[in-house]
Parts: C-alpha cells; structure tokens; sequence
C-alpha cells in the first residue's frame, strides 16, 4: 500500500524547532539513496494519521516543496513520553530495485495448551526479527500460531515462521525460540525455627548455681552452725583454736 505525504524544506534547527512544534509542524531528516541529508518539517496531524494507519514499513510518496514524488520509508521516530505526540520523524529514501533492511514484528496468535491446561507461563523470545527484501515485497507483521505448545518441551522456533520466498532473515538461526511455555513455579514451604542450642545450655548452667548453693547450705547446716560430720578448726595443740588476743592477754 502506497501513502502520499507532503513536507517542506526546514531552515529552523536545533533549539528553535520548539517553534515549529507550537505551530502543529513536526521536524524530520531525510536521507539515503545518494542523497546529503535534509532538514524537513511535516505537518504534524497529516503525519501522525498516516503513520498510525500505515506503520513503518509502508512505502511512502513524499513530495518534498511540490516536486515530484519520492519514495520513503519511516526508520525512526521520536514521541513525547507525556502526551505521546510525535516530536521527530527520519525518513528514508529508497529505490524499488534494490532491496532493503527492515525491522518486522511478530504477533502471536492462538492458544498454548501448557498455558491454559497445565498453568505455564509463555515465554516470547522473539518480539520481531530483521529482515531483507524489496521494497515492493516489505510485509507489516508475522504471525504466529502458538497452539502447537502442548507440553513444556515444546517450542516455537524461526524455523517455523511462514515467510515468503522473496524475504530472507537477516541474523537469526533456524533453531533460534520465538516461543515456548515455562513450567509454573512450585510455592515454598515455610521454615519452621528450630531451638536454639544457647537456650537451652543457659538452663542448665542455672541449675548448676542451684546445686551450688545446695551444697553451701548443707555445709553449714540449718542453723548457721557447722554440720554433723564436720569438725571446727583446731590449734596447732589439737585443741580448738582460741581468739585472737590470747597472746596480748598472756604478757599483761
């Protein structure tokens, strides 16, 4: 499908083309096929219309200042992360003999048994891929049937891609995975908190004092005297010892 689109030559750079934003124009650079780039401006609803409608890999009929047509093709754009608007196009110039890289993307489509049977989780590998052809033979999209992932050993690979013989993959193995499911993760079971060895030695050097202390008052005895058993200190005669003072009482 082939769109038309008119732009102007750009004289406001940098800076300044906020200007041109306030006035419903959009900058763009052209550039390509033997050509030194150039500043453009588009006006700014005709461009987003068409490019919403058409994508970016629509061949499109630029007239650039009312001169003849050219043919482009939109490689890159820049978009407001606010309101979203486009702020800035690079268009392509291209030649319809001669062929051309591009980005396509790849939808996927139907139903994964292992999703919705088995509670998998689809994994896209793959969002797009490049690819090489002439301009004339440039598709949108590719889509893919995921119905054949049954199981979790199942997979979707470039292989499988329905493409036509006038496009190439540009980059990718044949045995590269668009697509398959992962098994879903099994919860874990809490951890029950095991005693702590610590505790359990603090009781038992409790119950050591305990018995110290036991041992001390049945030494003693009751009463605070000595217990059975257990003989008083002696003097050096064998007799109990006197107090203190005998000595200072003998010289007086």
């Amino acid at each position: 499908m082939n769109s038309k689109l008119e732009a102007k030559s750009r004289e406001v750079v940098g800076k300044k083309v906020y200007s041109l934003r306030q006035d419903g124009k959009i900058p763009a650079v052209i550039y390509g096929h033997g050509i030194e780039n150039k500043n453009l401006e588009l006006v700014a609803l005709d461009f987003e219309k068409l490019y919403k409608s058409a994508g970016s890999n629509t061949i499109i009929d630029l007239a650039i200042d009312d001169n003849e047509p050219v043919k482009i093709l939109v490689t890159d754009i820049q978009s407001d992360p606010v309101s979203d608007l486009i702020t800035h196009a690079d268009l392509k110039l291209i030649r319809m003999d001669e062929k051309i890289t591009a980005q396509v993307s790849i939808e996927l489509t139907g139903e994964a048994p292992a999703v919705h049977a088995e509670g998998g989780i689809l994994v896209n590998n793959l969002a797009a891929v490049e690819i090489k052809c002439l301009p004339g033979d440039l598709i949108h999209n590719i889509t893919v049937d995921i119905s054949s992932l049954v199981t979790f050993d199942d997979t979707v690979t470039v292989a499988d891609l329905n493409l036509p013989d006038t496009i190439e993959l540009v980059g990718h193995e044949a045995g590269d995975v668009v697509a398959t499911v992962m098994a879903p993760k099994e919860e874990e079971e809490p951890v029950v908190a095991e005693p702590v060895e610590g505790e359990e030695g603090e009781e038992g050097a409790e119950g050591e004092e305990g018995a110290e202390g036991e041992a001390k008052e049945g030494a003693e005895g009751g009463d605070g005297k000595p217990a059975d058993g257990v003989k008083p200190a002696e003097g050096g005669d064998g007799k109990p010892a006197e107090g203190g003072n005998d000595k200072k009482d003998k010289k007086e």
